[in-house]
């Protein structure tokens, strides 16, 4: 008897932890990409997944573009960007959700010339940068 209430406190958390996952996916996902380019340069990006093409966007210093989604149960969801100024292009996977889902169900993104930096609800600001692609 104690090895099926053992088997069974198992199955409870186990079932708990795929539940638990399976609402995570479900979550709307908030993006926002901020144009903080030095020198008041105005940003082109264009963002797409495997299922959406968001369509190029032209950002004004400051400015910024945002989208929403939930990320697909079946697939990693991930939204490929390429970012143009003047003399400069780049791309960057602006959502990943094998990396934002622990960080972010909003993920606000600052892009300067030297880096996209994603903000950090913890520290409240834009700390965490990455390499461009």
């Amino acid at each position: 008897m104690a090895w099926f209430n053992g088997s069974s406190a198992l199955l409870l958390v186990t079932l708990v932890l795929f539940t638990v996952t399976i609402c995570d996916a479900f979550k709307t996902r908030h993006v926002r990409v901020t144009n903080n380019l030095e020198g008041g340069q105005t940003l082109k990006l264009h963002c797409k997944s495997e299922d959406d093409d968001l369509g190029l966007q032209t950002l004004a210093t400051n400015a910024s573009f945002e989208f929403h989604f939930k990320p697909s149960f079946i697939t990693i969801t991930r939204f490929d960007c390429s970012f143009e100024w003047p003399g400069a292009s780049h791309w960057f996977q602006i959502y990943n959700h094998e990396r934002e889902k622990v960080y972010c169900s909003k993920c606000y993104w600052s892009v300067t010339t030297a880096a996209p930096c994603r903000y950090d609800w913890d520290e409240q600001k834009y700390s965490k940068c990455f390499k461009w692609s």
